[in-house]
């Protein structure tokens, strides 16, 4: 239905009465001091860890390739998660975050049978044996990145930035697996640890809906071939929103969710050898595997500006 060319006229005037008392309101972000925000919080994360990849296997005289997709999700458990802001000018802040993933989970494999025409020098059905792990996990990060705002207003802010990366990654694990016709039964144990700094990137987006209200998004990205941290290729990105409200004029409470992942993939090779009585191999072996670790969860605590 059009709108009424007298309703229309009255509402220009209005708009701009509207419009020139919302300029005479005091800033949202002016009326307090919150040069340094600092937030505490419990972070849930569960997470996903897979492996993938391809390869070849032969015999010396034939030769076969393989793949493999294997999934393992973990439960939940509250970490520690900190993040702290120092703004020095109108458009230029530091920006801190340190937060960390640990777990200790056992993981069970049922077996499969492969079909023998996938395998070379088979002469029926081969049995992969079914296995069990025990591992521990962990994974701490801490980055600092100086930031500049292309927007700052009122009451939205966006800026983007780059900075270091501290990374320290660790999984352990022990594992054994049953027997077959053609393979003994299994023990290893692996213990793998790693840790560096990289240069990353960095983006953050804060808005101010109403007053004592905050909405931010921030997200952050590095590539492995960057720093000291790893010598897989690989990446790491992250992405957390929160909503903030402000109890008093220094004290909040927030709630927000948080994702992250890492990715490596690297080149193996190796030899398998049949048990002692069998008259096969031995089955040199070359591919490569990518690793994907994907924690997320929700986060909750306390914010102080000062």
């Amino acid at each position: 239905m059009p709108i009424p060319r007298s309703l229309r006229l009255t509402a220009l005037p209005l708009a701009a009465a509207v419009a020139a008392a919302a300029a005479t309101l005091p800033a949202h972000a002016q009326t307090r001091d919150d040069r340094f925000i600092l937030r505490l919080s419990a972070f849930g994360p569960e997470a996903e860890l897979g492996f993938s990849g391809d390869g070849t296997v032969s015999d010396g005289s034939a030769q076969a390739s393989f793949d493999f997709d294997e999934r393992f999700d973990t439960s939940r458990s509250w970490r520690p998660r900190g993040a702290l802001g120092f703004r020095f000018s109108e458009r230029q802040a530091l920006v801190a975050n340190y937060y960390d993933f640990r777990r200790d989970e056992t993981w069970e494999y049922g077996g499969t049978v492969l079909d023998a025409d996938a395998i070379i020098g088979a002469d029926g059905p081969i049995e992969i044996p079914g296995a069990r792990l025990d591992a521990r996990l962990a994974l701490s990060l801490a980055s600092l990145n100086y930031e500049y705002s292309f927007i700052s207003n009122d009451t939205l802010q966006w800026g983007v930035g780059l900075g270091v990366t501290w990374a320290e990654l660790e999984a352990r694990a022990s594992g054994t697996s049953g027997g077959t016709d053609l393979v003994d039964p299994q023990f290893e144990t692996v213990q793998w640890k790693r840790d560096g700094f990289s240069p990353g990137l960095h983006t953050r987006l804060t808005w101010m809906p109403a007053e004592r209200w905050y909405v931010g998004l921030e997200a952050q990205y590095l590539d492995t071939g960057w720093g000291d941290f790893l010598d897989e290729d690989g990446h790491f990105e992250r992405a957390g929103l929160f909503v903030e409200y402000m109890v008093s004029e220094r004290t909040g409470v927030h709630l927000g969710y948080d994702w992250f992942r890492l990715k490596l993939s690297d080149d193996y090779s190796g030899t398998a050898r049949a048990p002692d009585g069998v008259d096969a191999g031995p089955f040199p072996y070359q591919g490569r595997i990518t690793g994907d670790l994907r924690v997320h969860g929700p986060m909750a605590g306390l914010t102080f500006r000062f």
